[in-house]
């Protein structure tokens, strides 16, 4: 088991790093809860609630999905995955909707790691890159190709203040 861990740990290392860097800057932080989820052998579909926070700007909100094709067998309780976001310049509300593209390695026995290197969005110019490893829980084992879709939610609501009195 510790080798298929360490393989798959190495498979994503070597996916991030050998994903296309078409984009020059980084421009923020995309941080995505991932719902709990089963693999069904060759696909599997995840539900995300993502977060991008640019330099210098509000944060923005996408919902979406996450699909994957290939060996992707057992289960995971959902967990938490970032990237950076690499783009051409810093990006506008809702820039980061769109689908997107890449490979993903995952190894899960109680608490889990994983890769995913994407590349997509506004005519395939923004590139995420994995900086910290999906830490979620449960049983599973995937190498393969994946999709993820992200819709623009907008601005969070800012919470109003009581006057005092």
């Amino acid at each position: 088991m510790k080798k298929l861990l360490l393989s798959l740990f190495a498979a994503g290392s070597l996916i991030a790093a050998a994903a296309p860097a078409s984009a020059d800057i980084r421009v923020g932080v995309l941080r995505c809860d991932v719902a709990p989820g089963v693999g069904y052998i060759i696909a599997s579909t995840k539900e995300l609630r993502c977060a991008f926070y640019g330099e210098g700007q509000p944060h923005d909100v996408y919902r979406g999905y996450v699909t994957r094709v290939g060996i992707d067998v057992g289960w995971t309780t959902g967990g938490r995955i970032a990237w950076w976001v690499f783009a051409p310049s810093r990006p506008g509300p809702g820039a980061l909707a769109g689908g997107y593209y890449g490979a993903s390695a995952e190894a899960t026995v109680v608490g889990g790691v994983g890769a995913n290197a994407l590349v997509g969005g506004l005519n395939n110019s923004i590139t995420l890159q994995p900086f910290s490893v999906a830490a979620q829980g449960g049983l599973n084992a995937a190498a393969a190709v994946s999709g993820m879709r992200l819709d623009w939610v907008g601005e969070p609501r800012r919470k109003k203040r009581k006057a005092r009195r």
